[in-house]
């Protein structure tokens, strides 16, 4: 409950911070590094945007302008489908300088995303670049610690805790007052990054939705939570230790597990519990698995033999060249469908391996907020690695329908004799519509944290609530 003792120690603790020229130091020069994480975001974002707007028009411009083709000529041609860039991803970058943002379609097979960034770099280095999701998650904690580690032990200390006391000021006054000078710091410090960020998303035009301040009012929420969840945590320590020494050294240390050590621990543990197929195991699995199957352009494979007794049989006659539709165009067809069935399921498989690993890393959540604070924030801005996913699969959806249309061209517009010398009209080219990507709603980007968001929340409420009992008010007036 906010009375006067409380605000009387909440002016009183601002002022005193106001006083301290290193602290000041320290906010101004995080504040100039926010800037410039905010400015190099959105200089990379205008770059990205502007590359592969540029490269997707020129493709089309390469597809209509090709001449008269045979279609599975065409098919082999091939295409590119590339990953429009959120938003928001100059906010935070989430994966994106880690995975492809364009993928070459073509017949009979799906190929990865090329063109990522620095998809050479280590594990250990992932997600450490400079942004500003990156800087509040991991340094603006540290200048928490350094305002408020001698909050209570320092108090102890100086023997102004034992004064306190004998003013009828309760710990409970105390904690609370301390606490919102420190939330109002936060507030001041971080809130005009996110104004920045909802001008610049604004100004991107177009790929700017009425979802992105919706989207910003939530990440500014969760990085205020972050911020208490801090504060709580520094307060916590300063009240069980008597020395400010010990209790900064105390929660650096747990700054250190909790945002670089335990975050790369969980993930190297996930892997191993469930490990996914790498790319080029990945790619040899569906090979080995078409081979079984059916090779479509072996005229004496068994499956594609079988094939061709069906369907002489479906149009009652006794060769290929009595059907009224070119046989090769059927088998083409029947080749590509069974090779996307075989993709399907070895992708599907890799999805449910992403996913465990997932769900292991939030069992943590409650333990760890910056892992869920993290996760949350790449999935507001759409750059974690389900929104990857699902842009390899509109990706793999679009090369499929383009290929069967292909193949349906050499069906029906390709007689049988003569196959490979023909040619069809090049205005057909025109009829096939161009890639676009098309980013998930809000709804979809939040799926995964349905409830998991309570958890650092219920963490948060039992710190502040263990700081205001009356156990840890005795516990610690008995230290004075």
């Amino acid at each position: 409950m906010i009375n006067t003792r409380v605000m009387k120690i909440f002016r009183h603790e601002l002022a005193s911070k106001r006083k301290s020229p290193s602290l000041w130091l320290i906010f101004i020069m995080i504040q100039l590094l926010l800037a410039v994480a905010l400015f190099t975001g959105w200089q990379q974002y205008q770059h990205n945007a502007q590359t592969q707007a540029t490269a997707q028009a020129l493709v089309e411009q390469q597809w209509e302008a090709q001449p008269d083709r045979h279609p599975h000529r065409v098919a082999h041609f091939g295409h590119f489908a590339f990953r429009t860039p959120s938003a928001l991803s100059f906010f935070d970058l989430g994966v994106n300088s880690w995975v492809g943002n364009s993928i070459f379609l073509e017949a009979h097979k799906q190929n990865s995303a090329n063109f990522a960034n620095d998809q050479d770099g280590g594990t250990l280095l992932r997600f450490s670049e400079l942004s500003t999701a990156n800087i509040l998650l991991t340094i603006w904690p540290l200048l928490i610690i350094a305002l408020g580690f001698a909050s209570i032990s320092g108090e102890q200390k100086s023997g102004t805790l034992r004064q306190l006391m004998s003013m009828g000021v309760s710990f409970r006054d105390l904690i609370t007052g301390k606490s919102l000078s420190y939330l109002l710091l936060s507030v001041i410090f971080i809130l005009p990054v996110f104004i920045l960020a909802l001008l610049l998303a604004f100004s991107t035009g177009a790929s700017f939705s009425s979802e992105a301040p919706l989207r910003l009012l939530l990440l500014f929420t969760v990085y205020i939570l972050y911020c208490l969840f801090w504060i709580g945590l520094t307060l916590f320590v300063s009240s069980l230790v008597k020395a400010p020494k010990q209790a900064l050294v105390l929660l650096t240390s747990l700054w250190f597990i909790l945002t670089i050590l335990m975050p790369r621990m969980l993930a190297e543990f996930a892997h191993n519990q469930y490990p996914h197929q790498k790319r080029n195991d990945f790619e040899l699995a569906i090979k080995l698995d078409n081979r079984k199957v059916g090779d479509s352009h072996n005229p004496n494979d068994p499956y594609f033999n079988k094939f061709k007794e069906e369907t002489l049989k479906k149009y009652g006659v006794s060769t290929v060249e009595q059907l009224p539709v070119n046989y090769r165009g059927l088998v083409m067809q029947e080749g590509e469908k069974l090779n996307a069935e075989i993709y399907k399921k070895h992708y599907e498989n890799q999805l449910a391996q992403f996913a465990a690993q997932q769900r292991f890393v939030s069992q943590f959540y409650w333990l760890n907020p910056y892992l869920f604070v993290r996760d949350f924030s790449m999935a507001l801005t759409r750059t974690d690695t389900r929104h990857f996913l699902d842009f390899e699969q509109q990706a793999e959806a679009h090369r499929y329908a383009r290929i069967q249309k292909l193949n349906q061209l050499h069906t029906n517009e390709i007689h049988h004799h003569n196959d490979s010398d023909q040619r069809i009209d090049k205005s057909y080219w025109q009829e096939f519509e161009a890639f676009s990507y098309r980013s998930p709603v809000l709804s979809w980007s939040l799926s995964p944290f349905s409830l998991v968001w309570l958890l650092p929340l219920l963490v948060v409420l039992a710190m502040f609530g263990t700081l205001n009992s009356k156990g840890m008010q005795r516990r610690v007036y008995a230290t004075v």
